[in-house]
């Protein structure tokens, strides 16, 4: 080897091995592992239960409101008509969380707004008069929540909670012979919803999960005049309720 190569390859390797070591504030940490910090988009499936208590509501308009009196009654007690219906339910749901480490616990704080499907309808038959009849219908319900949760590894436990939406339907009827009274009620209603669940993360992007939502819309009301007699104003309180059990994908970003 030539004196200019030796004096070369010393040089090269005096700058290498002279060379100061970059700062830790100079390397970009890692992302902590398993974190749950980051957004979400998913879908889920299940199985939901409507429950509907429609009491006949003393009349509030026309001639005969604040008598007391109601379609079957002429005063207390006032007769509640039980009905529900249960069914397959689905939709779409997207969210974002954020993970704390406090005190070597991993604390979750979230927001989630979800949409779903769903097919509810029952006609319930009063006790004191057959020819009177009650009903809903649901087509859809929707909410948008926070959800707070301590994370184990893989593993989130979760409680949630906000606001709901749902198109519900109610009447109340006699129609047995000539028509004497069809009244309606309803829509898009609001109400909350509250619930619980658990996520198991089995890839950094996809988890699945299980979770319970009870949604109360509180009373939803079917009113109008009747055929006949024509100045009484039929007035049907329905109390409605859900109850959802459902399994959920996610794809985390």
């Amino acid at each position: 080897m030539s004196k200019l190569s030796i004096v070369a390859v010393g040089s090269i390797a005096a700058v290498l091995f002279d060379a100061p070591a970059p700062l830790a504030a100079d390397v970009a940490p890692p992302p902590a592992a398993g974190s749950w910090s980051g957004c979400y988009v998913g879908a889920n499936a299940g199985f939901t239960r409507a429950d509907v208590d429609a009491t006949d509501a003393p009349f509030r308009d026309g001639p005969f409101g604040g008598s007391g009196i109601s379609w079957n009654t002429a005063g207390a007690p006032y007769e509640t008509i039980g009905t529900d219906d249960a069914g397959i339910s689905g939709g779409l749901e997207a969210g974002c969380d954020y993970q704390v480490d406090l005190g070597g616990t991993a604390f979750v704080l979230g927001g989630v707004a979800d949409f779903s499907l769903m097919n509810l309808g029952a006609t319930g038959t009063s006790a004191i008069s057959a020819d009177t009849h009650t009903s809903f219908e649901v087509d859809w319900a929707a909410s948008a929540r926070l959800r707070a949760g301590i994370a184990a590894s893989d593993a989130l436990f979760y409680v949630t909670g906000g606001y709901a939406l749902a198109d519900i339907d109610v009447s109340a009827y006699d129609r047995t012979g000539p028509t004497l009274m069809d009244v309606k009620g309803g829509g898009t209603e609001g109400g909350w919803v509250a619930g619980g669940g658990v996520e198991w993360r089995f890839r950094p992007e996809w988890s699945v999960g299980l979770e319970y939502l009870h949604y109360d819309f509180g009373t939803v009301t079917a009113t109008g005049a009747a055929t006949f007699p024509s100045e009484a104003y039929p007035r049907f309180d329905n109390d409605v309720t859900f109850d959802t059990i459902r399994i959920g994908l996610k794809w985390r970003m």
